[in-house]
């Protein structure tokens, strides 16, 4: 297996590269091991660094597109700042010079995520992790469709499956003045009971690691 080599960004636990300076962000390592750049406890809270700078670009100076926000975080003194515009512009999908909305989560997002990508040549971070950062960094990602969610899918599945059961045990009950006549039906009413059961225990399973797999991820 290839090896992926961790950057510097990402050692740090600062995958934005934000530079060391007076500011006291939350979650800074104890001990600051690099000269140049902040070190951080956990990637979320390199994360929500970065997350609150670019608010920060809006609220304060008025940077709203690309352009103004990579021209101002990677000056071209330092950096080649035309690539890191393009670079960033063709990930996220919007033009460099659209106006964006840093307290958006769609916006947010995308721009946090093309950010870790440009700096440290990878984004290993989960969206759990990410979202974790936007939400300690003031912005809430939108609400999800219950009915789309893993749980209810589940859920429903299980519900749907119950109530054919009792279904297939009325039609028996229906079928029981015919019961002689009709007697071929039967095996296939069991067989039938037992695929609605199996439906039922699926759907079971599906809700319970849906909760098991949010809870490993983080989402509680």
């Amino acid at each position: 297996m290839v090896k992926t080599e961790t950057s510097r960004g990402m050692r740090n636990n600062n995958p934005g590269n934000l530079r060391r300076t007076d500011d006291p962000w939350q979650g800074l390592a104890e001990t600051q091991t690099d000269t140049e750049f902040f070190v951080f406890q956990s990637p979320i809270y390199g994360i929500r660094a970065l997350v609150r700078t670019l608010i920060k670009y809006q609220d304060k100076q008025g940077l709203r597109s690309i352009r103004q926000i990579i021209g101002r975080w990677a000056p071209s003194a330092e950096n080649d700042t035309v690539a890191y515009i393009k670079s960033v512009s063709s990930e996220t999908g919007f033009a460099p010079d659209i106006i964006l909305n840093m307290h958006k989560y769609e916006h947010l997002k995308a721009l946090v995520v093309a950010i870790i990508n440009f700096e440290n040549s990878q984004q290993p971070y989960t969206a759990a992790q990410i979202d974790k950062a936007l939400v300690l960094a003031g912005v809430e990602p939108p609400p999800k469709n219950l009915q789309h969610t893993r749980t209810v899918k589940g859920g429903q599945a299980a519900t749907a499956a119950t109530i054919g059961f009792g279904a297939l045990e009325s039609i028996r009950d229906d079928l029981d003045p015919a019961r002689d006549s009709l007697q071929l039906l039967a095996p296939y009413l069991d067989i039938a009971k037992w695929l609605l059961l199996a439906i039922t225990l699926i759907g079971i399973g599906i809700m319970l690691w849906a909760r098991i797999d949010d809870y490993r991820k983080g989402l509680r």
